[in-house]
């Protein structure tokens, strides 16, 4: 019960008129909006650029995990693979 009066009393106390700034309510064409929007665009970029850049690192990965053994590991590898026993 405490917490409704407390809203209530605080929703009574809230009777001025909320103004909106230049770029919710104004001029389209102010610095402000301009701004706001060269901000959204460079944040949209960063995102996608952290995309770009996750798929290339998984395509780098992927492409060398299927690249063949090269000749001088290969031949590393063969020396030191025990022999089978039958």
């Amino acid at each position: 019960m405490k917490h409704v009066i407390t809203f209530f009393s605080m929703l009574a106390a809230m009777n001025g008129i909320a103004s909106a700034c230049a770029v919710c309510m104004g001029d389209p064409n102010s610095y402000v909006a301009d701004a706001t929007n060269s901000t959204i665009w460079m944040l949209l970029g960063l995102v996608a650029l952290m995309f770009v850049a996750t798929g290339l690192t998984a395509f780098f990965i992927w492409r060398h995990a299927r690249a063949p053994i090269p000749p001088h590991l290969q031949f590393v590898e063969s020396l030191t693979n025990e022999p089978e026993e039958c």
